[in-house]
């Protein structure tokens, strides 16, 4: 965000915006979009969101590089208080390569306590310009390719003869 040259400059934190998020309201009455440059546990251990709506709230994390080497150990604390929340996680990725590393990296950290809610494909909304690697001319990769979506696995009790089991 920072980087940009088109960009705003990040607003100040004051008492009112402790985190300088960037709010852009006015999409739709009942629509708004909040960007943050702080890390998300940060802001998830002040309770800066809380309370949560599964039904009206989501998670979008346009290419994080869940499990990639360089970015993984940067999600290790957030991750699984994204779980907790029980709200979906939408992910997108340049490649079908990079989604699937992401999502085993999900699913080997968080120990079977997600619920896959989209599984990994083609995003039809994705980005019509490829990019090539000047590194390595072979890789090509596009802006959100794929989409997949989890949350934090969910137990459903029932009543049994003398106890709820949890299925």
């Amino acid at each position: 965000m920072s980087g940009s040259r088109d960009s705003e400059p990040i607003p100040e934190r004051t008492p009112r915006n402790p985190f300088g998020g960037v709010v852009e309201d006015g999409i739709t009455p009942d629509t708004k979009i909040t960007t943050f440059t702080e890390y998300y546990h940060t802001m998830h251990k002040a309770q800066y969101f809380q309370p949560f709506d599964p039904y009206f709230d989501c998670f979008v994390l346009f290419h994080p590089g869940l499990g990639h080497p360089a970015s993984a150990h940067e999600w290790e604390e957030t991750i699984p208080q994204l779980l907790e929340t029980k709200v979906p996680i939408i992910c997108t990725g340049y490649t079908e390569w990079d989604m699937q590393r992401d999502k085993a990296w999900v699913e080997e950290k968080m120990k079977g306590e997600v619920d896959i809610l989209m599984e990994a494909g083609e995003n039809t909304f994705r980005s019509l310009r490829w990019d090539l690697n000047d590194a390595d001319p072979g890789d090509l990769s596009c802006g959100n390719w794929g989409v997949w979506a989890f949350r934090g696995k969910r137990y459903e009790a029932q009543m049994g003869d003398q106890f709820f089991k949890f299925v």
